[in-house]
């Protein structure tokens, strides 16, 4: 029977911190009227669906507690947890009361399903839970946003998503689809997340000790109209003679990698992008870096880089400080190194500067008969300086190749081979997607490489009216007070906790005011890499919070104590 009281108790709790959209959805929608409501051996409130005579319980008929205690029983993970389906939240309830969960998320599709059960259900103790958020009748885009807001693995890691059956078999398509966006978006977070565990300190280290070097003034670039792009592969060797004699209208972008293998065949490019944060990046310059060509890198690239030019032009690959740094001292053009390798993000500056056509050279993704680099490239006198009598520069390749375990050969037409590995593989099919989605025609020269649906020729686009120039904003605040306004506020955060888990961190950082958890938010990448460090060590992974706090604010004072 319909309850007004209960409905609105149960919208109270539903308004208190879930998305309104989800609140609208449920008053806007009509009740279901095939819900029902019998009660259980204990007298507990046991809903039904009335499919054509047939009633379909949404848990137990017999005792609903006992059977979520069972089903709880058997999910083990500390962390985030991803509940397809509400029903009357007795597996919810279990699983909150259980302490595992740290924060998490409820799907449920059919708003009029869910609407009946409010009206005849106390829901308010799950849905007034702080750690959960509830969706209803979610698109694609609300899903993954919410999955990548909600998730931190910086803090529990771990993943759990949690099916009730009655509910997922009533809307099957539609959990089907929550499903495949669930698992795409959980791999992409987790990719990331492994990146953030292993440069997540570097990352902000480079920040903060590049930001001196960035609030100088740079001539602006741009706009272009066409561009090459000289990636460090070996079917750059075969390309040289076409990139030597380009139009003069073409722009050529050299990866870091590729600079003194163009150069070495007398190709002056006209521009170099680096975005490794690692300081094996410098190996690509030991040759020197030739004055006049503009040194494009990213804010968290190694310090050394700066240096090497009088002025490097730095951009913000998305960094949480980056971003940070962007609202206070100065807003940087901003480049999608989504991708994970240097070429991607050269076709996003090329892009940024108004290419209309995108060409790519020595971008092979494999290893075309087992060759790793273009001759030319930092490898060479790398290896030549570490070889051996027992282990000669030969072996030193092949070691090189066949590091990754999981390598395929593949074969082509005559005598053509590569090596194709996973990595690679992956660099590849976002290069595609991103391709795919620019607005220049992106044309890769294949050479030897991977196969790719980015090869070949294509029409360029209609020509644009409009090019954007690679130009810094305007500087708000000089690096010196930057770092001191910075660190001040981390000093004032609210100690974190040390000690009760993923848990006790997630109730910290909800907590929080906007501002702070801002602040926090440029400090996870660091977070993940402590947690990384601390292993399987309880002691080190209760306090990875307060651990990266203060290595964050040493690194501030460090920095300062260099003197602006």
């Amino acid at each position: 029977m319909h309850d007004p009281v209960l409905f609105e108790r149960n919208m109270l709790a539903v308004a208190s911190h879930h998305p309104a959209r989800s609140a609208d959805r449920i008053r806007e929608a009509a009740p279901d009227t095939r819900l029902g409501l019998d009660a259980d051996e204990r007298g507990e409130p046991a809903p039904y669906l009335d499919q054509a005579g047939r009633r379909a319980y949404m848990h137990s008929r017999r005792d609903q507690r006992r059977e979520a205690s069972r089903v709880a029983a058997e999910y083990r993970v500390s962390g985030f947890y991803v509940f397809l389906g509400l029903g009357a939240g007795y597996l919810v309830r279990e699983l909150l009361d259980s302490g595992r969960v740290y924060a998490g998320v409820i799907v449920e599709y059919r708003a009029s399903t869910l609407r009946a059960l409010l009206e005849r259900v106390d829901l308010t103790k799950v849905l007034a839970d702080r750690r959960l958020t509830l969706l209803v009748d979610p698109d694609d885009d609300e899903l993954r946003e919410t999955l990548m807001g909600g998730y931190v693995p910086a803090l529990g890691g771990d993943i759990a998503t949690v099916p009730l059956a009655s509910r997922v078999n009533a809307e099957a398509p539609a959990f089907q689809g929550a499903s495949r966006v669930i698992k795409a978006t959980i791999e992409s977070i987790s990719d990331d997340y492994s990146v953030q565990a292993f440069f997540g300190k570097r990352w902000f280290a480079n920040i903060v000790r590049n930001l001196r070097y960035a609030a100088g003034g740079t001539p602006p670039v741009g706009p272009i109209r066409r561009a090459a792009i000289a990636a460090a592969g070996p079917s750059l060797e075969d390309a040289a003679d076409e990139l030597a004699a380009r139009p003069a209208d073409c722009f050529l972008i050299a990866t870091d990698t590729a600079l003194h293998a163009l150069l070495k065949r007398g190709i002056r490019p006209d521009a170099v992008l680096s975005i490794d944060c690692q300081h094996i990046s410098y190996y690509h310059f030991m040759g020197g870096m030739p004055e006049g060509i503009p040194l494009f890198l990213d804010l968290a690239s190694p310090t050394t880089l700066a240096k090497l030019s009088a002025r490097p032009y730095f951009f913000s690959s998305g960094h949480p400080l980056a971003r940070y740094v962007a609202s206070r001292m100065r807003a940087y053009p901003i480049l999608d190194t989504s991708g994970g390798n240097v070429t991607h993000a050269a076709v996003s500056l090329a892009e940024f500067l108004g290419a209309a056509r995108v060409d790519i050279y020595g971008a092979d993704f494999s290893y075309p008969r087992g060759k790793s680099y273009a001759r030319g490239t930092y490898i060479y006198p790398y290896f030549d300086q570490r070889q051996s009598r027992l282990r000669p520069q030969e072996s030193l390749f092949q070691e090189f190749v066949f590091r990754n375990q999981a390598i395929v050969r593949e074969s082509g037409p005559g005598d053509e081979f590569r090596y194709l590995t996973k990595p690679l593989w992956a660099y590849l099919e976002r290069l595609e997607r991103l391709a795919a989605s620019s607005e220049a025609a992106v044309v890769r020269r294949r050479g030897g490489g991977a196969r790719s649906r980015a090869d070949g020729e294509a029409a360029p686009p209609p020509p644009r009216r409009f090019g954007r120039v690679f130009a810094a904003g305007k500087l708000f605040q000089s690096p010196g007070a930057f770092l001191r306004a910075y660190r001040d506020e981390l000093y004032a955060l609210p100690a974190p906790p040390r000690g009760g888990g993923a848990a006790e961190a997630s109730a910290y950082l909800a907590g929080l005011g906007p501002g702070a958890r801002d602040l926090w938010t440029t400090l996870l990448p660091s977070v993940a890499a402590f947690r990384r460090e601390a292993g399987a060590r309880r002691e080190l992974l209760d306090r990875v919070l307060a651990d990266a706090l203060a290595w964050a604010v040493a690194v501030i004072d460090e920095e300062l104590k260099e003197g602006f």
